[in-house]
């Protein structure tokens, strides 16, 4: 019987070939894990650019979408001058300034639909007989933050005024009181107004938050009402 040739020609070779390598499948790579090759000219020196971080959510945001019964301001003070009450015949045209204020950006933020805005929460409160509670003439005497460093629940007779109004308001239990608006002087004679201002649980009546906010520096007080305004605002939903 002739050799084959196959046998012939491992004859010829001196031996048995070496088998081809199996190719190795080159790894996947997630998305997350490309980097795209930056095809711009640079000069030698020129300082690579970090992007800006992303702005995170808004610290209130969980708010935005759950009822929140917002109450017109407390009290208001122009520099080192003494408390005006908002329910007084002159602190009540600068605390309006403060709540219409907040009513427009809030509304502009399409708020209006979830929270019951200052204006609509003083037209509910006409309708609570039995205290005849005034919303701008809360028993905000004992919220202070100084003194509740150890006591989160609300003293009487504010939990009782509270209650009685949010009761009024479907599906309500959160609650946004302005307690006090302080517009000063900078250095430079701009106008920069704080805002302290509390969400409370209605319904258990206790401290959820008690932040201040302090808007940008404006050219009058009127100004720096609705800069502080808008500085809340975006504290609880980006425009």
């Amino acid at each position: 019987m002739l050799p084959s040739v196959t046998a012939l020609l491992l004859a010829a070779c001196g031996g048995a070939p070496t088998p081809a390598p199996t190719p190795t499948p080159a790894p996947s790579v997630s998305a997350e894990t490309v980097v795209p090759r930056d095809t711009t000219r640079r000069t030698p020196d020129a300082a690579p650019v970090a992007s800006a971080p992303r702005p995170g959510p808004p610290v209130f945001g969980d708010y935005a979408s759950r009822m929140v019964v917002v109450f017109p301001l407390q009290r208001y003070a122009v520099a080192d001058s003494g408390w005006m009450t908002a329910a007084s015949a002159t602190g009540r045209p600068r605390a309006a300034l403060l709540d219409s204020a907040l009513t427009a950006i809030l509304r502009d933020r399409g708020l209006e639909t979830t929270w019951s805005l200052p204006p609509n929460t003083s037209r509910v409160a006409q309708r609570e007989v039995m205290n005849r509670t005034d919303p701008r003439a809360l028993s905000t005497a004992g919220l202070v933050p100084s003194k509740r460093r150890n006591d989160v629940d609300l003293r009487e007779p504010l939990g009782s005024q509270l209650r009685a109004i949010i009761a009024l308001v479907p599906e309500s239990r959160l609650v946004l009181l302005p307690l006090e608006a302080r517009v000063v002087s900078t250095p430079d004679g701009m106008r920069q107004a704080t805002l302290r201002i509390a969400f409370l649980d209605g319904r258990m009546s206790t401290v959820l938050s008690f932040p201040d906010v302090i808007g940008p520096p404006a050219a009058d007080e009127k100004a720096a009402v609705q800069a502080v305004a808008v500085k809340f605002a975006d504290l609880v939903i980006v425009p």
